[in-house]
């Protein structure tokens, strides 16, 4: 009966966990640049009863080995902003952000600050500095009466990055993901088109991803209707004469 409790346990705090993935997906639909995240269930330890039967084993639940980032290619909508940029392909931009950590996002809503020595940087709607293809924060050229930034030569400077296994990427944030061992390190693509004037639309199926929360809250209540049959029967033992 403990085994029985302690499977139930486990596979609650994993299908609670999973609530809060499928929550979160749902939550970043109109998020530029959000990948959808999956988590995937591994079996927790099994137990032999019986040596001389090896075949007879015990489950202990299940947990959530990781949460892999289900990558494609979104669709895209056209703002006309000179400094919105969206990216074609497979390729990432790389971002700083207050701390110095580099992380890179598919989310190319960017804009100008001014910095303390009067110099304009590119960076994110959030304030991280945009990168280049050296990964070194990109000052905004002007023309040379001061007036317009030079948005062609701008283009050319904002670094694009390309991962050797893409599914392996970790979420670092709402739309920034960071390398793993899994994904490889990233490196410059040159060769990346970059759409100007566009944004990269977050990749959630809203159909899709309510199906997987109302799965996971009838698994949830399951998990609980285990937790509370094996305490019944606890009681019921206990008050055995």
């Amino acid at each position: 009966m403990n085994i029985a409790f302690h499977t139930g346990k486990s596979a609650m705090i994993a299908q609670a966990q999973a609530l809060n993935v499928y929550g979160n997906n749902i939550a970043n639909i109109n998020t530029y640049g959000y990948q959808t995240v999956r988590p995937s269930f591994s079996d927790c330890l099994y137990s032999v009863q019986r040596s001389t039967e090896p075949e007879w084993q015990t489950g202990h639940g299940t947990y959530i080995q990781h949460t892999g980032v289900m990558y494609d290619e979104s669709q895209f909508y056209f703002t006309e902003q000179p400094l919105d940029y969206a990216l074609p392909n497979e390729g990432f931009f790389a971002v700083e952000d207050r701390y110095g950590e580099i992380n890179y996002t598919r989310d190319g809503a960017f804009a100008m600050t001014q910095a303390d020595t009067g110099e304009w940087y590119l960076v994110t709607a959030s304030g991280e500095y945009v990168l280049d293809y050296d990964r070194n924060r990109i000052v905004v050229p002007f023309n040379e009466d001061g007036t317009a930034a030079d948005y062609s030569a701008l283009s050319d400077m904002i670094g694009v990055f390309k991962f050797e296994n893409v599914y392996g990427i970790d979420s670092a944030a709402d739309n920034r993901y960071a390398a793993t061992a899994r994904s490889g390190e990233p490196v410059a693509e040159r060769d990346f088109q970059k759409l100007q004037g566009a944004l990269v639309t977050s990749n959630v199926n809203l159909a899709d991803q309510m199906v997987k929360l109302i799965e996971t809250q009838r698994a949830y209540q399951i998990s609980s209707r285990v937790v509370t049959t094996s305490d019944e029967f606890t009681r019921i033992a206990n008050n055995l004469r």
